[in-house]
């Protein structure tokens, strides 16, 4: 709308604008940015933290689990399985006749549920889109069998010769197909249960552990791919250490039920002494001085031995810091994990606001100014804020429903039924609900073309050639080298104290730090710095 490029400088430019707006300029009310992580956000994160030191930069681990989907979905077959099963979406949600046909018989094996799709950059939308024909697989069979679908009958086409071909004459694609859905079905639960805005650093750590741990007991059937299923093991341990950076890692350790899974005593995994190094290396850009560092190391020592005044615990690891009986002042590790656990992961909520402005600004709709168009975004944020506050009040879940599987609990593809018209003409597609496109009542799910997957692979691998190379030399996560599995069960189980309120600046913006450091602060307290 500006015409300006998107730069890294110019958007720093534009961020401190908007602060300076709302009158907060000198960046106080910030100790964490997150984007997603192309290379000209990476450089953003990286200038404004120039800007404001203090600040911790993360890349959207919602971002960062879709690409992973995308780069064990860039095998070479299950490229062709995606490409095959995009063209069964896109005939039977264009064609209305044979659409319903899908449907009535969808009805009689009492399918009874639509996919939402309205991303068309999501790999994981893609996979949705496999389990819907997956799940559809018995309907799509009878109605390819019929007469009048492999030829012309009273007028009326056919359905698609490749889409029978398909269907019918390629058990290798249906073999295929299920391996896909097996294999990526844990993160496509995970992106959905850390959509959330609760969701912590520590929790998208446990999420991603979860699904390592499913992966991990994934074996290769006599009919699957061997190849894929290695090259799905290799791509995830690989990425899963991109992921699993230093923060998170002590944000997994600051959670009253993972501190133990944090610094597991498996072969390679990451140590108690990692996890000060990195916390006392965050309160030295936090600008503490030389005797709350001491503080916070004493305090992690005692966390790590679960003794008093750390001992216990609850599944709400931030409820559990912040109504832990003890005074900031005296235990800084308090108001450092309260901190640290308070961050969210991921830009879901940003996304979100971009996707509804979206819909309002086009050639077609409206010719909003800058300025106005500014004004409804934050019009827009700040409803949705006052609205999650409002249902957090009446004890209601602020978490977004999607049309993934982990709405329910039952096993399978959980969504709402989807209102059905009677009427011949103005149906529901099958195999998808709600068109992305308000001006285009059928840029459904069908709209995600051949064309679109080969761009959104493209641009994988563009991507791939910025990202930074990490070795995973025998710290496989899913042999079991990073972390030890057993652990996660713990989650599950807390206490609560009662609470003590106080309120301690987590970050020195006008002090100095004593000029110590963290090396040597180890050193003192018997403890490596490696």
């Amino acid at each position: 709308m500006t015409g300006q490029r998107g730069t890294a400088e110019n958007l720093v430019a534009v961020s401190r604008k908007a602060m300076d707006r709302m009158e907060i300029g000198d960046g106080k009310n910030f100790i964490a940015v997150t984007t997603d992580n192309p290379t000209v956000m990476q450089s953003y994160r990286r200038k404004l933290q120039e800007v404001f030191p203090w600040i911790l930069p993360f890349a959207c681990f919602l971002h960062s689990l879709n690409t992973l989907i995308g780069d064990i979905m860039s095998f070479p077959e299950m490229k062709k399985i995606v490409t095959q099963t995009t063209h069964i979406v896109t005939f039977f949600n264009s064609s209305h006749y044979w659409g319903g046909q899908l449907n009535d018989e969808a009805r009689k094996h009492n399918i009874n549920w639509k996919m939402k799709q309205n991303c068309e950059t999501r790999f994981y939308a893609l996979i949705l889109q496999c389990l819907s024909v997956l799940e559809y697989r018995s309907p799509l069979t009878l109605v390819c069998m019929r007469p009048d679908a492999k030829k012309k009958t009273n007028g009326l086409a056919p359905v698609a010769s490749e889409v029978i071909n398909t269907i019918l004459n390629d058990p290798p694609y249906w073999r295929l197909l299920e391996q896909i859905v097996t294999t990526i079905k844990s993160i496509v639960d995970a992106i959905g249960n850390v959509e959330s805005r609760q969701a912590s650093l520590a929790d998208c750590m446990l999420e991603l552990l979860r699904c390592a741990k499913k992966m991990s007991q994934l074996t290769c059937k006599q009919d699957y791919h061997v190849g894929f299923w290695l090259h799905a093991r290799s791509i995830f341990n690989r990425r899963f250490h991109a992921m699993n950076t230093e923060v998170h890692s002590l944000a997994l350790f600051l959670h009253p039920m993972c501190w133990k899974l944090a610094v597991t005593q498996v072969a390679n995994g990451r140590s108690f002494e990692f996890m000060v190094k990195v916390a006392l290396g965050i309160a030295k850009r936090w600008k503490w001085d030389i005797t709350m560092a001491k503080k916070l190391s004493d305090d992690l020592q005692a966390y790590n031995q679960s003794v008093a005044p750390f001992a216990g615990g609850q599944a709400d690891g931030l409820s559990w810091w912040k109504n832990l009986p003890i005074n900031s002042e005296i235990h800084p590790l308090k108001v450092f994990s309260v901190t640290i656990l308070s961050i969210v992961g991921h830009a879901e909520e940003v996304e979100c606001t971009f996707s509804d402005l979206g819909t309002t600004q086009s050639a077609q709709r409206c010719n909003l100014s800058v300025d106005t168009f500014e004004t409804l975004g934050k019009i827009c944020a700040n409803l949705r804020h006052h609205s999650a506050v409002k249902a957090a009040e009446a004890g209601k879940s602020t978490r977004r429903q999607h049309a993934h599987m982990h709405t329910r609990e039952e096993v399978g593809i959980a969504v709402d039924t989807a209102q059905d018209l009677k009427a011949s003409f103005a149906w529901v597609p099958p195999l998808s609900s709600e068109p992305r496109d308000a001006d285009d009542l059928l840029a459904g799910p069908e709209s995600i073309s051949p064309d679109d997957i080969v761009a959104e692979f493209a641009a994988l691998e563009d991507l791939k050639k910025t990202e930074e190379a990490h070795s995973i030399d025998e710290v496989e996560v899913l042999e079991g080298n990073a972390f030890d599995f057993g652990e996660l069960d713990r989650v599950e189980q807390g206490i609560v104290p009662q609470p003590t309120l106080d309120e301690v600046d987590v970050v020195n913006y006008h002090g100095e730090d004593d000029g110590w450091d963290e090396a040597t602060l180890m050193s003192s307290l018997g403890m490596s710095f490696t």
